[in-house]
């Protein structure tokens, strides 16, 4: 039965987990560039580790691994901003944080008062020669990022892949961080920034709805279990006291 105990509280975590998720996927749907988010469940028998820890942990339970992001793009919406950016096929536009290198597809940009070009919360964009400083009005930003202000040229903007996306990890609302410094970026195949466009989220709110129902009613069934075993251990602590 303990074991049985076990398995409600560790579903029941999970759940909890999948939960979180899903929820944030569906707060995020209006947000430029988000990534939907899912997790990866496997069982203590499917992971590697002693058999010390697989005791501890109860073999057969679910472990919460990591979330899976979904790189699939969402829809270019047209907005005729000339600071605005979509990139269509692979790639990110590279952004300065904290004097970080973080990774977006969200191209809705603007110039802060230096007359950078920089993120809505004024992150620097990164251009081949650095900050990109953007002093005029007539501005064209051609397919490859290459950008000219008054039929001048100004540099170049970043758009960078990496060959395992799985390295990326959430950083806000639509910021990624590389989490391994030993893959470095590519430059992406096939790829095309569309001025006056910036990317929608790729998250499908039907479909979150759908998992939403589908999770809470797996948590309805773990609380469930859990008060039937609670009971079952409130009649055999009586049973002891007789």
């Amino acid at each position: 039965m303990l074991k049985g105990i076990y398995r409600t509280i560790t579903g029941k975590t999970v759940t909890e987990r999948r939960m979180e998720i899903v929820a944030n996927n569906i707060a995020n749907c209006l947000t430029a560039g988000y990534k939907t988010s899912r997790p990866i469940f496997k069982l203590i028998d499917d992971i590697n580790g002693s058999e010390a820890d697989k005791t501890v942990a109860q073999k057969g339970n679910v472990y919460t691994l990591t979330s899976f992001i979904n790189f699939t793009e969402g829809v270019l919406v047209e907005t005729g901003n000339n600071l605005d950016l979509g990139i269509q096929g692979d790639g990110f536009f590279v952004v300065l944080v904290n004097g970080k290198n973080m990774y977006t597809r969200n191209g809705q940009f603007t110039l802060n008062n230096e007359k950078k070009l920089v993120t809505l919360d004024g992150n620097p964009v990164m251009g081949e020669g650095g900050e990109i400083t953007i002093d005029g009005t007539d501005i064209k930003i051609e397919s490859d990022g290459t950008i000219y202000v008054d039929k001048k040229f100004v540099d170049k903007i970043r758009v960078v892949t990496f060959q395992d996306k799985s390295i990326l990890k959430n950083y806000g609302r639509n910021l990624f961080i590389n989490t391994d410094a030993r893959a470095g970026e590519t430059i992406p195949e096939n790829y095309a920034v569309k001025q006056g466009t910036y990317e929608s989220s790729n998250v499908d709110v039907i479909k979150e709805m759908v998992e939403m129902m589908s999770t809470l009613r797996a948590y309805e069934s773990y609380t469930k279990v859990d008060q039937f075993f609670s009971e079952m251990m409130e009649k055999l602590i009586n049973l002891g006291r007789m």
